[in-house]
């Protein structure tokens, strides 16, 4: 006849701490496999415990911009930016140039064929 033993009343006589000390965890998890645990894990809900201001708040952003030379880019840009409104200025400078020209020339009555294309030692 088979003998059913209480487990319950064996439990209480075993101390889980001593049971614990004595398991090697290294090989425990060397046992798990780790993509069918991650498999089992909600990474929403995981995400959505995150405190993310508090972690925000954590971050040296002086120390950031030293690291990752920002600064240097924000002067880059800043550069490029003010290089491209200067081409700008001068493109409508020319324009406006050109515009100039052409009104104190039909003031003038001058002939546009006579009007020379630039200064001589650069038009040929």
């Amino acid at each position: 006849m088979l003998n059913l033993v209480d487990i319950d009343a064996v439990l209480e006589h075993i101390d889980v701490n001593k049971l614990l000390d004595r398991i090697d965890v290294d090989k425990l998890l060397d046992r798990i496999d780790i993509d069918q645990l991650l498999g089992r894990v909600d990474i929403d809900a995981l995400v959505g415990r995150v405190d993310v201001n508090a972690m925000v708040s954590k971050v040296d952003v002086e120390e950031l911009v030293e690291r990752t030379e920002i600064g240097a880019l924000i002067a880059d840009s800043t550069s490029g930016v003010a290089q491209r409104v200067l081409d700008s200025l001068r493109a409508q400078a020319v324009g406006l140039d050109q515009v100039s020209n052409a009104i104190v020339g039909r003031l003038l009555r001058h002939d546009p064929s006579t009007t020379p294309a630039g200064p001589p030692r650069f038009v040929r």
